[in-house]
């Protein structure tokens, strides 16, 4: 089995995300060119096994990372055998940060088409890191801090399998209400050159924060972040915030004046996909609905706004 998508997006494992990943599946937008990669954060396989079973359906693969670094999970094998369970017709594909163990994993579970992701503090020269990115089972590389470790790049590409990197793309402010202050900027140019700079396919946290928060308080605004193409293809991004946040009270309001400015945005700009149309939808109908499906639109639009760019150049 080979895949050779462009777009990676990061996701942690966790219900919103999962949902906008399966109703991407579900409306074919993202077979082409994404395969997400999934980092479980909770014990429970409930989301994973749902997503799994609709993924599966409409054809979708996604990475699994087997040994995450964050949540409630910790490194274990639960994760290994959870693949293993699933059969060897699934659609979830393993992937490892590397650690010394994985050697060992690899072997364990006759795993195979592993994406092995690398940390931009890793020594080129580990012999353990040498032998495992060489190994036949490891079919591909996902690099952070591609300009930070140049001979780990170099290394790795002179093993001729598909090489991605890795940005870290969102800036999170303090306070959400600190959006107001700030205008639409440019947030990514790696859809237009990864391929110029050898590299085989590139990858985000969409318009999520790497740094990983388990819990989070009510916030005092509400801020709706939109990604889209700007006529020189570069994606940009704005984030639509809402302006009476002296307190937590009043969550369907501040939602509504957020909403109110995206929508009014996407309609003068003219532009339109599935999330796009979800959001506006919910606008009409004076319907609040939960600060987890403002996530999963915002997450569904940057992939849609990623895929349509690629699928404009195939």
């Amino acid at each position: 089995m080979t895949i050779n998508n462009m777009y990676y997006p990061i996701l942690r494992a966790r219900q919103f995300e999962l949902i906008a990943l399966r109703e991407l599946a579900e409306n074919k937008k993202t077979q082409k060119f994404v395969t997400p990669i999934l980092e479980p954060v909770r014990t429970s396989f409930n989301g994973l096994n749902i997503a799994h079973k609709i993924l599966k359906q409409h054809k979708q693969f996604a990475y699994l990372i087997v040994n995450p670094e964050v949540g409630e999970t910790g490194y274990g094998v639960s994760y290994l055998e959870y693949l293993k369970k699933l059969g060897d017709d699934r659609v979830y594909l393993p992937a490892f940060r590397y650690d010394p163990k994985i050697q060992n994993n690899i072997q364990q579970y006759n795993l195979n088409n592993c994406l092995l992701i690398c940390d931009d503090d890793i020594d080129d020269e580990d012999t353990n890191f040498k032998e495992l990115a060489k190994q036949g089972e490891v079919s591909k590389f996902g690099i952070y801090g591609t300009n930070r470790n140049r001979s780990l790049v170099r290394y790795l590409k002179s093993l001729q399998k598909p090489c991605i990197r890795i940005d870290d793309l969102f800036k999170k402010e303090q306070r959400n209400s600190d959006y107001l202050e700030i205008d639409a900027h440019k947030f990514s140019e790696e859809h237009l050159y990864f391929n110029d700079e050898g590299f085989n396919g590139f990858s985000d946290y969409t318009i999520i924060p790497s740094e990983y928060n388990e819990t989070g308080s009510m916030p005092r605004a509400v801020v709706i972040h939109l990604t889209y193409l700007k006529e020189n293809e570069q994606i940009w991004i704005r984030h639509f915030t809402s302006t009476t946040n002296d307190s937590q009270a009043n969550v369907q309001g501040k939602f509504a004046e957020a909403a109110k400015k995206a929508v009014g945005f996407c309609k003068s700009e003219g532009l339109n996909n599935l999330a796009i149309r979800e959001l506006t939808d919910i606008f009409n109908k004076h319907h609040y609905p939960g600060l987890g499906v403002n996530k999963k639109i915002a997450i569904k639009n940057h992939i849609l706004v990623v895929a349509k760019y690629l699928g404009s150049k195939s």
